[in-house]
């Protein structure tokens, strides 16, 4: 579909294709005409930025000096653009943080070290959510194997979750899920489809945002009973399967709520102008406590 559009054959780029084959890359666009087509902002990622380095110092197959190729940028949309339909002001942002996924044995929360500095400043802090597409498991990078996992997406539940853990191990006082106020960002920019839902953007505390997709007292009673009669039927299933069966229906309560990705969150700071404030009310949740946080925690005024 792609190449019907464009009228010109399209190759698939990924990571390894960037960070490997880049001369081959800056080879043809050095004797013809080549654009690299992204998602969002073209120099969000450092990948893209190195390219733009090769570029610049690339030299010719043969050539005893330098010989750059031409470089020409056309900027793009992308979330950090889309950021001014939460209501928030864009000069009220600090540092930006990407939350990845994390596993049994690795955990990595420098990130959350970013949100008490803008925290700090009374800072908003956007919060990517991490995106697994092309990845082997470690197994399969031992052995060498060329096999790689389902994608992954973090949603919202997940993410909000993580940024909880973590404040709680460090015993952080900026993230409490109830005095904390988060705008959730699904699908930026996106229409209403017959497949799929549109933008979707929520307000409201932390734990307001996790209690979305909570399961009620009788739900976990009928989680739990469907897994005795699981494990009753399939005697040998063992205890990773059972958490992967789990975690499968977490997955599955948290889109039927929040929709497919991509996620992002934004954390609120205490910087807090009342129109965005007021903004926000259009997106707070059913009998949210966004503006009492807001006036009672953050201090901002009635408009």
């Amino acid at each position: 579909m792609q190449e019907l559009l464009y009228e010109r054959p399209i190759t698939l780029a990924h990571r390894e294709t960037v960070e490997l084959e880049a001369d081959d890359i800056l080879a043809a666009a050095y004797t013809g005409n080549v654009a690299f087509l992204v998602v969002g902002d073209p120099l969000s990622a450092t990948t893209h930025a190195d390219l733009i380095i090769r570029a610049r110092n690339y030299r010719a197959p043969g050539s005893e000096r330098t010989t750059p190729v031409t470089v020409r940028i056309i900027h793009n949309a992308s979330i950090t653009t889309a950021l001014g339909s939460s209501g928030l002001a864009g000069y009220n942002f600090g540092q930006t943080v990407s939350i990845p996924f994390w596993t049994e044995d690795w955990r990595p929360d420098s990130w959350l070290f970013r949100i008490g500095e803008n925290s700090q400043l009374g800072l908003h802090t956007l919060c990517l959510s991490d995106i697994k597409v092309r990845e082997q498991s470690i197994e399969d990078m031992s052995r060498g194997i060329a096999r790689y996992q389902p994608p992954r997406y973090m949603l919202i539940p997940q993410l909000i979750s993580q940024l909880v853990a973590a404040a709680q191990h460090h015993q952080v006082d900026y993230l409490h899920p109830e005095r904390t106020l988060a705008i959730a960002l699904c699908r930026m920019g996106a229409e209403d489809s017959a497949t799929r839902r549109g933008e979707l953007i929520v307000a409201g505390t932390l734990a307001e945002l996790l209690r979305c997709t909570e399961p009620d007292e009788a739900q976990q009673q009928e989680d739990i009973r469907e897994d005795e009669q699981f494990e009753e039927e399939n005697p040998t299933v063992s205890e990773k399967e059972m958490d992967a069966r789990r975690e499968a229906r977490r997955v599955q309560r948290a889109l039927q709520f929040w929709g497919h990705p991509l996620h992002s969150l934004v954390l609120v700071g205490h910087r807090l102008h009342p129109m965005e404030v007021e903004y926000g009310r259009a997106f707070a949740l059913p009998g949210s406590r966004w503006a009492d946080v807001a006036r009672d925690v953050y201090g901002a005024r009635d408009t």
